[in-house]
């Protein structure tokens, strides 16, 4: 396997990477073997060693199923159609997780980071002809000015990294939890839905233009029908670790549930 695309940049120099169906290397003599997955551990030497880093394995199996069901289907297609938006040659997922978002994007290069193993895993055995890389958003191992666009899915952002990796007229594509998301959840766990709080996307970098270039709001009523949807659904997010082990058996029990998915896209300019 020889990848196509633009380079990975070195975790150890910060030079281009060339690959090969081993690995990648860097003409400072910096070598990373690729895993038997195909994809490559560009976290820097010594990060996120001392616990799992990113979501549990559990979380993500169960994300996965339920975007096999089709539950989030509505999102996934906003999120992809958002990015298609600018004809980009270049898509980078950062917070990939298990690699249905990226995949979904239609692009010639499709790269994936997250810090996550287990997810890195799940999204390189499914989807080999996107290129994925064990790594942070915040240090991002993609070069100056090679990203027509960065997808940004309820995971962490970085938006100086962002800015750095994009070309001119690059965007990000942001999606993130409307108000009444899950609001049925919430109801079960806490006795009364809860509105999630509505936060800036400028936690890093306070030059992210307030207004997006554009905007889809995609809510609807999700109604799952066995004990194992419901669970699989609320083990996909924080609410069941939040959860007591009283309240875990009474998710797991729940034989039909119906919630709303209230996502919010946007598109910003950022180079």
């Amino acid at each position: 396997m020889t990848a196509a695309g633009p380079p990975w940049r070195c975790p150890a120099c910060g030079l281009a990477l060339h690959e090969d169906a081993g690995g990648a290397w860097c003409d400072a003599g910096h070598r990373i073997d690729r895993a038997r997955e195909g994809y490559l551990h560009l976290l820097p030497a010594g990060r996120l060693k001392s616990r799992v880093a990113g979501d549990a394995p559990e979380m993500l199996a169960a994300r996965r199923a339920v975007f096999d069901a089709g539950h989030y289907r509505p999102v996934h297609d906003a999120v992809a159609a958002a990015a298609h938006e600018r004809r980009p040659a270049v898509v980078l997922d950062a917070g990939c997780g298990e690699g249905t978002y990226l995949a979904a994007v239609d692009a010639p290069a499709r790269l994936g980071i997250d810090i996550a193993k287990a997810g890195i895993r799940l999204a390189a055995r499914r989807h080999p002809d996107c290129r994925f890389a064990v790594a942070s958003s915040f240090h991002l191992p993609v070069a100056d000015g090679s990203v027509d666009a960065v997808m940004s899915v309820f995971a962490p952002r970085a938006f100086a990294e962002f800015r750095r990796v994009l070309r001119p007229g690059g965007v990000a594509v942001l999606a993130s939890p409307g108000p009444a998301h899950f609001a049925g959840i919430t109801e079960l766990i806490y006795g009364t839905p809860r509105r999630h709080e509505q936060r800036p996307h400028t936690a890093d970098d306070p030059e992210l233009p307030d207004a997006p270039v554009a905007r889809v709001e995609v809510r609807y009523d999700l109604t799952l029908t066995s004990p194992a949807a419901v669970r699989d659904l609320v083990l996909m997010t924080p609410y069941w670790w939040k959860a007591t082990p009283e309240q875990q058996a009474t998710l797991a029990d729940t034989a039909v549930l119906t919630t709303t998915i209230d996502i919010v896209v946007t598109v910003h300019e950022l180079a």
